[in-house]
């Protein structure tokens, strides 16, 4: 069904989510069990419908144990004058990024894995989480803000 180059993306992809490793294998076994049990119709994307299941059990394995609140997508803040660019201009280092990552909620790490290693757009982004484009926006923004704050306004290539 999956060869090994699906299963090592399906495990970043759940390593993205997941704050720890164990965690990530854990969601990535639920998530091929169920996909065995119930494969996706023919004219669906494997890879896609596999990404589906994976973020559903996350959220419903958070939910379940609350060990994470649930901050809302929409702040009110529209986003206006702010996309994913921007943080293409951000570099850190590896300390810094394994901070930065620990820090992060999941949604936020959900969406800079979904931006900067499977390459969508915000507008892949938000359709991918059913989410509303703004929502996206405001979300980056804030993660924005934060990466400015702690490290002394990041440093900028450019």
């Amino acid at each position: 069904m999956f060869d090994h180059a699906d299963l090592n993306r399906l495990y970043r992809y759940c390593r993205a989510l997941c704050d720890q490793e164990s965690d990530a294998y854990d969601l990535l076994q639920s998530a091929m069990e169920r996909c065995v049990k119930r494969p996706p119709k023919e004219s669906a994307s494997q890879i896609g419908y596999a990404m589906r299941v994976i973020r559903n059990l996350f959220i419903d394995q958070l939910r379940s144990s609350a060990r994470a609140s649930f901050e809302p997508f929409d702040d009110g803040n529209p986003g206006h004058g702010f996309d994913l660019a921007s943080l293409e201009t951000t570099m850190l280092g590896r300390s810094e990024l394994e901070a930065v990552w620990s820090e992060m909620t999941a949604i936020e790490r959900e969406i800079l894995y979904l931006w900067a290693v499977e390459g969508y757009s915000t507008d892949e982004v938000a359709r991918h989480l059913d989410k509303p484009r703004n929502s996206v926006l405001s979300i980056i923004h804030r993660m924005r803000k934060r990466l400015k704050a702690g490290f002394g306004g990041a440093r900028s290539a450019g």
